[in-house]
């Protein structure tokens, strides 16, 4: 399938324009609405795309540097002065933490898990530089399932990949471009610049598997069903709220959380296979690499369009919830996530 065979031609393709406002109002994805909602996005549930980066990109272009100069093995010491520094001194990490922590285990979280957490992501950041670069010497990769992914590639149709927010899609996206694979990301980069412009100066090939979400949503539509149908995996995080986007709240480890509903319509639009993709870290220098099948295809009925809609996304959130069981420390929302879609 081409995208004139979505978008047909002449007259034919003035359904298609007649959706865009559909498809804004459903996926929530509408490009002016992006421009003027930063403000609100706080009370949207999507704070988390205004929290500002940390660091200079000056200081990302050196740690990548010595990464290359001195490998990983050294600079595990500053990424524990990293973590040290972050559990002791900001108060919105280590609350963040805490709260997850509290959540997961059931318990008050000592000073220590909040810094193996924090520790955690401080790795599995270093490790992006060592996964866009290419050099994965140091790192073991271990694979459960993704076996399926080569064999969906081999067909010559393309699938929809539904991660989250949980260890490294970077260590996935290396699987990819290791197996020749080729994988797409699409995700909000508008608070991620500086570390995505040194990512793209150690992998200038990058940018182009990179699919910005905030631009027109049949825009959109049409670029990821382009990929799919040159047998691409089209990857896309399913756990946070795009500014504006429409949610639904369902149950995550025992209480109501806000999920967005528009990777999932997105999904039902592309009329293809869906697989959940998680590359779990594990100290001290382990990924395994998990992929499971989630749908043939998400269908979504008219009549009971909702109901089904949601039964969809609560599957994703206890196929989530098990797997942050595996590897807690690799939860890497540092928000209160049950009080998101609160506000």
């Amino acid at each position: 399938m081409t995208a004139s065979d979505v978008v047909g031609d002449g007259a034919s393709q003035a359904p298609w324009r007649g959706r865009s406002r559909q498809l804004d109002r459903e996926v929530g994805l509408d490009v002016r609405a992006n421009r003027t909602a930063a403000l609100e996005a706080d009370g949207k549930g999507a704070g988390w795309l205004t929290q500002r980066e940390r660091g200079a990109v000056w200081l990302i272009r050196l740690t990548a540097f010595w990464v290359g100069v001195l490998g990983r093995r050294p600079l595990r010491i500053v990424v524990c002065g990293i973590a040290a520094y972050y559990a002791l001194f900001d108060r919105v990490a280590r609350s963040a933490s805490r709260h997850w922590l509290e959540r997961v285990h059931g318990r008050e979280p000592r000073l220590s898990d909040i810094y193996r957490h924090i520790r955690c992501f401080a790795q599995v950041t270093l490790d992006r530089l060592l996964f866009v670069a290419g050099r994965t010497s140091g790192i073991e990769i271990g694979r459960t399932g993704t076996g399926a992914l080569d064999e969906q590639v081999k067909t010559g149709r393309g699938a929809f990949l539904l991660g989250a927010h949980l260890g490294s899609m970077d260590a996935m996206r290396a699987e990819g471009q290791e197996k020749r694979l080729p994988v797409s990301v699409v995700g909000h980069f508008e608070n991620a610049r500086m570390i995505n412009a040194v990512l793209e100066g150690l992998n200038p090939e990058l940018s182009s598997r990179v699919i910005h979400a905030g631009q027109d949503p049949v825009r959109l539509a049409l670029t990821l069903q382009e990929r799919i149908a040159e047998g691409g995996l089209v990857a896309i995080t399913a756990d946070r709220i795009g500014l504006n986007e429409k949610f639904v709240e369902v149950d995550f480890f025992g209480a109501p959380a806000a999920f967005a509903t528009g990777p999932f319509i997105l999904a039902s639009v592309l009329k293809c296979p869906i697989y959940l993709v998680f590359g779990l870290y594990f100290e001290p220098n382990r990924y395994e690499l998990f992929s499971e099948l989630f749908a043939d295809r998400i269908e979504l009925p008219r009549r009971g369009r909702q109901e089904a809609l949601e039964e969809i996304v609560r599957r994703y959130a206890a196929r989530l919830e098990s797997y942050c069981r595996l590897a807690p420390d690799n939860w890497f929302n540092f928000f209160d996530f049950w009080e998101s879609g609160k506000r």
